[in-house]
């Protein structure tokens, strides 16, 4: 599958200890090997949105993703109790 990432994600996971460093990086790795996002066990769509966002569940953190076709946007990295809470989340626009 097809993975297109924000460079934000990049700076968000530079600032993370380094053990979680490599957890997303793994995770980030899985994705791009899946042929699908039916695949992974940790990927579920977010309810409430109109259009295909996902997200991808690690530890206490979440990469927010966005479906288009056959290539997947890596939106954000942020940890589980900020992930929601955000104002610029794409689907509150």
């Amino acid at each position: 599958m097809r993975t297109k990432t924000d460079s934000r994600v990049y700076k968000d996971v530079a600032k993370l200890p380094k053990y979680i460093q490599e957890m997303a990086a793994n995770e980030l790795e899985n994705l791009e090997n899946a042929l699908n996002l039916n695949e992974l066990d940790n990927v579920v769509p977010i309810k409430g949105t109109k259009k295909p966002y996902y997200r991808l569940r690690f530890n206490d953190y979440r990469f927010l993703l966005y479906l288009d076709d056959d290539t997947v946007e890596v939106i954000s990295l942020t940890h589980r109790k900020d992930t929601y809470k955000k104002q610029n989340l794409p689907w509150r626009r």
